[in-house]
């Protein structure tokens, strides 16, 4: 009956979401108690410490809970990532302490540099070429011109336009101007996308050896690596099959590099395209960052190629690797309206957009293409006498890469990691990066090619010396 004052008053109500709040909070602490005595007994039995089994029947547990409950399956999924994480404090398992990574090597390199000694840097992931004078010029003209405002974050007109066109012209891809978004590097092309597709609670597949920032970023957004782990052996091949494998209850999205960093595989067209056919018959959106795209020997897919194109896909690009801007912060994302959307907000949230006079020269960089064209040259130039090169150390294997600008070898001598290869290639004035910043690769170490070939060569010289 209307007006009819209701049995429950708000205040008891409140009071009963209090105690149900505190209720949760004692279940998750007898949870706890369950979990140290799982971890109790795994030490005893010597049983792994995760179980993706166990974890994966939970996940279909909680999520067919929340629909019965009339939970959001995210919100389940988040309160169950908590939980996970304060099941493995209890049990005492710590994150895996990360390895060495591209910076910090690269961080301690530039110490010793300016402390005056001389290095031979085979670890940075860095082209030594020059930006296009055209570029230079271009950005000059712009701070002359006083074009030093904040911009649209999603980035000037001029150079969406400019960016449509390139697409067109290399991919075929007919971009509207609401999907594509300029970001200030690539490497923030990478975050704020895998931001837009996975929330906590989520998880992703990432093909392994594989640039280490993938990984870090979908810890620090909440969400779980599902790592494939490639093979030397397989020549670095990604198949299908273990793509189906990999795929759990709560993955969203498949992160593929190509050509890879740090083995410069290119998969064929045909396994990209099967692979892209699992993701969408999945459901999962393809996030493929395609930075060394133009550095490529055979023909590389890409997610904007006709034949290649997924149902739900991110492209994250870059003018650092192929126009030699490194230092200038600039990339950019294709995809939906939507997740475009999402990108430019976080675009606007952090860093406002991308300095005007730098998306100026932007515009220059995608008709520089005689030089991106040297720039190829020189790479593939150095690719094929670094093989030379290595083919002469007997204790040392690698798949020759495709593309990209780096070697992943894997040393055949037992008791020596890359990580020691490392130190001791240190002394002799040379620096590498280990495999295990790549994955669990301990074996390996990764070579860049951004040094002149003769440098580069006195570099895997010395490496052999010391291999001998």
């Amino acid at each position: 009956m209307t007006g009819t004052k209701p049995e429950v008053g708000i205040d008891e109500l409140r009071v009963k979401i209090a105690e149900t709040t505190v209720e949760i909070i004692r279940l998750a602490g007898r949870r706890n108690n369950l979990a140290r005595e799982v971890g109790r007994l795994k030490a005893i039995e010597s049983i792994p410490i995760e179980d993706d089994a166990v974890e994966d029947s939970l996940l279909r547990e909680v999520t067919e809970e929340c629909d019965r409950a009339g939970v959001d399956r995210s919100a389940g999924l988040k309160m169950l990532a908590l939980l996970l994480a304060e099941s493995k404090k209890a049990q005492g398992i710590q994150a895996l302490q990360s390895g060495p990574s591209p910076m910090s090597v690269f961080a301690k390199a530039v110490e010793l540099q300016r402390g005056g000694v001389k290095l031979i840097r085979l670890d940075v992931g860095e082209p030594d070429f020059r930006p296009p004078r055209a570029v230079l010029n271009a950005c000059s003209g712009a701070m002359f011109g006083f074009k030093t405002h904040y911009t649209e974050a999603r980035g000037i007109p001029e150079l969406l336009s400019a960016l449509r066109g390139y697409l067109r012209r290399k991919s075929g891809f007919a971009a509207t101007e609401d999907e594509i978004a300029v970001t200030p590097s690539g490497r923030f092309a990478v975050y704020a996308s895998l931001s837009a597709v996975v929330s906590e609670g989520d998880s992703a597949i990432v093909p392994e050896p594989n640039w280490p920032a993938y990984r870090e970023v979908l810890k620090h957004l909440g969400a779980k690596p599902i790592v494939i782990h490639g093979r030397l052996e397989d020549g670095w091949s990604l198949s299908a099959g273990e793509v189906e494998r990999a795929i759990r209850p709560n993955t969203k999205a498949i992160i593929l590099s190509y050509p890879n960093n740090p083995t410069g595989k290119v998969i064929s067209q045909e396994a990209f395209r099967e692979v892209v056919q699992v993701a969408d018959d999945r459901g999962l959106t393809v996030v493929s960052d395609e930075i060394y795209n133009e550095y490529s020997s055979k023909p590389c897919p890409s997610v904007l190629h006709t034949h290649t194109a997924p149902k739900k896909f991110v492209m994250t690009s870059s003018f650092s690797k192929a126009w030699a801007m490194t230092g200038f912060r600039i990339g950019y994302v294709v995809s939906s309206k939507d997740i475009i959307a999402r990108v430019a907000s976080m675009t606007s949230l952090v860093l406002s957009s991308v300095p005007e006079f730098i998306q100026h020269g932007a515009i220059k960089a995608l008709d520089s293409d005689t030089e991106v064209k040297k720039n190829v040259a020189v790479m593939n130039d150095r690719v094929e006498a670094i093989s030379r090169e290595l083919d002469r150390i007997g204790s040392l294997e690698y798949v020759k890469p495709d593309g990209a600008m780096y070697f992943f070898p894997r040393l055949r001598k037992p008791g020596l990691t890359g990580g020691m290869l490392a130190e001791s290639l240190l002394q002799r004035g040379v620096t590498v990066t280990p495999g295990v910043a790549f994955g669990s690769y301990e074996d390996f170490f990764r070579i860049s090619l951004g040094q002149p070939k003769e440098v580069i060569l006195e570099g895997v010289r010395r490496m052999g010396d010391l291999l001998a």
